[in-house]
């Protein structure tokens, strides 16, 4: 049994710690107090636990995680949280986003339509009391996640952490660089100006039109549908034109531009807008339907992992929560990957979570045959 390791060793073993060493290098930042406190928060995540006095409180009650994360104070959790420069640990973070992106697989169905990336945000909301360094109103404080989804990889590529304040279109230059892809945003990205700016830089892109949209319309397009039936039975298409967009001499778009019409299960027209001209109306709209994958990566680490409560009230210590919930949900994927059998990422994190001081043989473990046994 001397040679016998955790669960959790293996857990921690898919992060580069040679990444975070010279990471720490760079910054000046203790190596050891600093991968003792990733190990700290990547346990709090998977465990969940709700306060840095749990934190302690578990850690020093468990002997068997003592060779694994070295068990510390409170004040000196606290500290750390607040005073380990939470840009030592970004350059780990992105690490295991780009082994993702080499590694993950992409359903058939995806890879044919293209690189597809989801823009988003989602805001959590916290007691102004606590972080008036992020108030946005007169009584709340909070802060949005400004979010680039890789829907082929099911990850999160980019995350902007910004004051709840920020419109979301103001972070969406940050988050659309790259032109060999298409991006789906929802309608809080409207603007006429950037769609133009994104036709002529060749970024494609299809979201929703307001309902108060004013455009010309050019011509009326024969509606056409994939080889392979995308939609639902209950979603019907009924238009598909090329317009202008915007009024005469106001904000009229310099381009011309591509909108879808359905009705969807509830009976409710929608409009999609985009500058793609070679997919189907039946792949427009399902590429906007997708657009909902985000929205389903956002309720999942909300449930799931713990960054809906922070444990520390300085913007380093709030940033260095959700970098470690990152983490691990990334490390989670990368797991998932190893397994033939159509678990669910929360499946695997339960299994993981109830079994972490489990024993096992380094030699011969692997995810495959210990999640299926």
């Amino acid at each position: 049994m001397d040679n016998y390791i955790k669960i959790f060793d293996k857990f921690v073993d898919i992060i580069n710690w040679d990444t975070l060493k010279i990471s720490t290098y760079k910054l000046n930042v203790d190596y050891s107090i600093a991968a003792n406190h990733l190990k700290t928060l990547m346990y709090f995540h998977l465990a969940e636990l709700n306060s840095l006095r749990d934190i302690s409180d578990f850690m020093e009650s468990n002997s068997n995680l003592k060779e694994t994360i070295k068990g510390v104070s409170l004040g000196s959790l606290s500290n750390y949280n607040n005073n380990i420069d939470f840009n030592v640990l970004i350059p780990t973070m992105q690490d295991l986003i780009n082994r993702a992106m080499i590694n993950l697989t992409i359903p058939e169905r995806i890879k044919r339509l293209g690189n597809i990336k989801l823009i988003d945000s989602s805001t959590i909301s916290m007691a102004l009391t606590y972080f008036k360094w992020a108030e946005f109103r007169s009584t709340k404080s909070g802060i949005k996640l400004n979010t680039k989804f890789d829907l082929g990889k099911g990850i999160p590529e980019t995350v902007i952490v910004s004051n709840a304040r920020v419109h979301d279109i103001d972070k969406l230059d940050n988050l659309t660089e790259d032109p060999n892809c298409i991006y789906v945003f929802d309608k809080g990205y409207v603007d006429y100006k950037k769609f133009d700016t994104f036709t002529n830089q060749k970024k494609q892109f299809v979201t929703r039109l307001k309902d108060n949209a004013v455009f010309t319309n050019v011509k009326s397009l024969e509606i056409s549908y994939a080889e392979e039936s995308l939609l639902d039975t209950d979603i019907q298409i009924i238009s598909d034109k090329i317009v202008y967009l915007g009024k005469h001499y106001i904000n009229k778009t310099k381009n011309q531009y591509r909108i879808v019409n359905i009705i969807d299960s509830k009976g409710k027209e929608l409009s999609f807008v985009t500058n793609i001209f070679d997919l189907t109306s039946e792949e427009i709209a399902w590429l906007y339907k997708k657009r909902w994958e985000i929205e389903l990566f956002f309720k999942w680490i909300k449930q799931n992992l713990k960054i809906k409560k922070f444990i520390g009230h300085s913007l380093n210590a709030v940033m260095i929560q959700i970098i470690t919930a990152i983490i691990t949900f990334i490390a989670l994927k990368l797991i998932k990957r190893e397994i033939s059998k159509p678990y669910g990422l929360l499946k695997i994190k339960r299994l993981i979570k109830h079994s972490l001081t489990e024993l096992i043989d380094p030699i011969k473990f692997s995810w495959e045959v210990w999640l299926s046994g």
